[in-house]
């Protein structure tokens, strides 16, 4: 009993209203409860303003105005909505509401800032006199400063200076002695730079024997670890090599920027490795050693045992001591008695490998810290404040000044920034707005149209499928009778397709090496696979393309039709059509073939109405004169003054049909494609390239022969060849 599929039950038409409404009513929510925050805020905001007691207490409330300011300008088709006195939302809440409040807040704080302007003036010139007297007395520590220690000791106290000099840049930098202060500030950063500078080389003097140090421990260490026997001799390697790496870290922002720095982590780093790899041996030496010991009566088994531990492992022990001895009995018995006792005295069961692991990592991390730290050696710290100090000139010219006059203006023009939001004009919002669609009524759309395709593809996808059947019935039955040929036939015929073609030895023996050098690299099947798919494909795109070609060159209606849908073929990108090939008709040959045809169709359409359009229109003339019908005039006259431009439509259909090979593979589509494909997903560099190569081999068999064909056709039309 055949399947039956529901008919579709909702159309896209039916789907989007709904999507409307509930997106309309959403928006709506969010809308009013924007208005009622908006109008709240701006209430506290006038409270705080009332109730303020010091000067940046209102800066603090100005810049919340600002901010609610600025969200009123993004939100200005909501307030012009709701500002409408007909809009029945208006009873619930509304923006004459809120510029109600904002016009209240800006005169609170108009009033206010008037009212505390005094402290404006004495918070003024406190600010300047601190950061004067403070200056002063940090260029005072400076001269005093007579080491690199305190260069270095300064730093934090300078950098917190500038630091909040330039937060507070908008508090002094409409003050007429601003410009005195960022002279200061200028000399200050220059006279701890001349500091830095003058005890850079006995900075850099003073690190280099700390290093050189460093590196002496370092190499003792490294020479220690061939002569580690025993747990103890390893703790105690490990405890010194700790010390070195605490105070490496500890130090790395002073060593940063020495030119030894690097090279004396990475020196840490070996030796850490090497401890590491040294007490793993020692380690698998003991393992080793205690699994031989009961086999040390037993000589041919301890020899077995010895070179099958010689296999599995790499240890230095079995490699360099035991499987020397193995044809010595005796020897290795002793040797590996003797080395158990060794291990033993040495407590090597004892060693912890899993902490000298742990410890590596941790000094691996040493490089990584060494990157990241910011350096604290004088010419960087002098760096640094030189920045901060540009930082702050820079501010004082930039940022808005605070003083009561310019808040005051500044008050204004955030209450004109919200009457412009309510009171812009339509056409703003509709400019602004209409590129915007509400997520909800497109989400819900996408939803309808995919729903309608598959109702659709479960309805008639059978029909389709059927529809399709003689041409899958064709590329089966091409594909097995070019499988069951024999090769040497297979070689000798399209040798002879290549000389019908091209009238070429070269040519003909070209593609008959190309098709034997595929098959011989066990590519064969694959090759036919592909041979199969690309000449159906093209007999198809000639089929119908040529026809649309010729309708297109008849009729500008028609040209002006077919030109975008071929625009849009040869645009978009091809996995994006493959998606409702396959929905429609699944994976395998007819969808990879329709999918091929899609993509390489669009030249010969083009070319074929080209041609036809440039032929001479003396030529058409004299058909017509000499009373030439239409069909004599079409296939006498125009195909064969177009067939240069028709030839170069079937070598780029040919091309473009062969270039869907890896493509149409991803749908179930045998061939050269599919191997290729496999390869780039498991890094087979060796399949990809001989595929690859055996899809370009082809590419140029293709090509070859059928621009051969298409110039000794053009030959013969004119005469030049009989």
């Amino acid at each position: 009993m055949a399947a039956v599929r529901p008919l579709p039950q909702q159309s896209i038409i039916e789907c989007i209203p709904p999507a409307s409404e509930i997106a309309d009513l959403r928006i709506l929510n969010k809308d009013l409860n924007f208005i009622q925050a908006m109008t709240k805020r701006a209430d506290d905001l006038n409270a705080q303003a009332q109730s303020a007691t010091d000067y940046s207490e209102l800066v603090k409330v100005t810049d919340s105005f600002s901010k609610l300011a600025e969200r009123a300008e993004v939100k200005t088709k909501t307030l012009k909505e709701l500002s409408n006195d007909s809009n029945p939302l208006t009873e619930v809440n509304s923006s004459a509401e809120l510029l109600e409040k904002v016009q209240i807040l800006s005169q609170t704080l108009e009033s206010k800032t008037q009212e505390l302007s005094g402290l404006y003036n004495s918070n003024e010139s406190s600010l300047l006199d601190s950061y004067e007297s403070s200056i002063a007395e940090l260029n005072n520590q400076i001269d005093l400063t007579s080491s690199p220690d305190g260069v270095v000791t300064l730093f934090p106290q300078i950098e917190s200076l500038f630091k909040e000099i330039e937060e507070n840049a908008r508090y002094v930098s409409n003050s007429s002695e601003s410009s005195t202060l960022t002279e200061n500030i200028q000399k200050l950063a220059s006279n701890y730079a001349d500091k830095a500078e003058q005890y850079s080389d006995a900075f850099m003097s003073e690190m280099g024997s700390q290093i050189s140090l460093l590196n002496d421990g370092i190499n003792s260490l490294r020479a220690n670890i061939d002569y580690l026997n025993s747990n103890s001799s390893v703790q105690s390697h490990l405890e010194r090599l700790s010390e070195i790496r605490e105070q490496v870290n500890a130090s790395a922002s002073i060593y940063k920027n020495y030119p030894g720095a690097r090279d004396m982590v990475y020196n840490l780093d070996t030796v850490s490795i090497a401890t590491h790899a040294r007490v793993e041996e020692m380690a698998h030496s003991n393992e080793i050693i205690t699994d031989l010991m009961p086999l040390v009566n037993d000589p041919e088994a301890l020899v077995r045992a010895v070179k099958e531990a010689a296999i599995r492992t790499d240890v230095s022990t079995v490699e360099n001591v035991l499987i020397p001895l193995t044809n010595k009995a005796n020897e290795l018995s002793a040797k590996v008695i003797e080395l158990a006792g060794r291990y033993d005295a040495g407590n090597f069961g004892d060693i912890k490998v899993r902490a000298v692991s742990s410890f590596d990592k941790t000094v691996e991390r040493l490089d990584r810290q060494y990157i990241s730290i910011r350096s604290t050696d004088p010419e960087a710290l002098a760096a640094n404040i030189s920045g901060l100090s540009n930082n702050i000139e820079s501010n004082m010219g930039a940022v808005r000044s605070v003083d009561p006059a310019s808040q005051v203006e500044y008050f204004a023009s955030l209450n004109t920034r919200v009457v412009d939001s309510v009171n812009t004009s339509d056409f703003s919002i509709f400019v602004n707005n209409v590129i915007s669609i509400p997520g909800d009524v497109m989400m819900s759309s996408r939803n309808c149209v995919d729903a309608a395709f598959k109702d659709f593809t479960r309805e008639f996808g059978n029909n389709i499928e059927s529809f399709f059947d003689p041409l899958l019935t064709f590329l089966i039955v091409i594909e097995k009778l070019l499988l069951s040929t024999p090769w040497p036939i297979f070689l000798a015929v399209a040798g002879a397709l290549a000389w019908l073609g091209s009238r070429s030895i070269k040519v003909s023996i070209g593609v008959m090496a190309a098709f034997f050098v595929i098959g011989f690299l066990d590519m064969w099947e694959p090759m036919v696979s592909t041979v199969t798919m690309i000449s159906a494909a093209t007999l198809l795109c000639l089929a119908l393309g040529i026809p649309l070609g010729i309708w297109m060159s008849r009729s500008n209606r028609a040209q002006s039709w077919i030109t975008p849908v071929l625009d849009i073929m040869q645009t978009i990108p091809s996995f994006v059509y493959l998606i409702p090939v396959v929905m429609m008709l699944g994976i395998g040959k007819v969808p990879g073939l329709i999918a091929v045809c899609i993509y390489a169709m669009p030249p010969i359409v083009r070319l074929t109405n080209l041609g036809i359009r440039l032929v001479d229109k003396e030529a058409m003339e004299a058909a017509d004169a000499f009373g030439a019908t239409y069909r004599q005039r079409l296939f006498m006259v125009q195909m064969p003054l177009a067939l240069p431009n028709i030839f170069a439509g079937i070598n780029q259909t040919i091309m473009m049909a062969l270039a869907m090979v890896v493509i149409a593979s991803m749908i179930g589509v045998a061939g050269l494609g599919l191997p290729v494909l496999q390869a780039v997903q498991n890094q087979f560099l060796s399949m990809g390239m001989l595929n690859g190569l055996a899809i370009v081999a082809l590419a140029v068999i293709f090509d070859r022969v059928s621009q051969a064909f298409g110039t000794r056709i053009q030959k013969h039309r004119s005469g030049d060849v009989l």
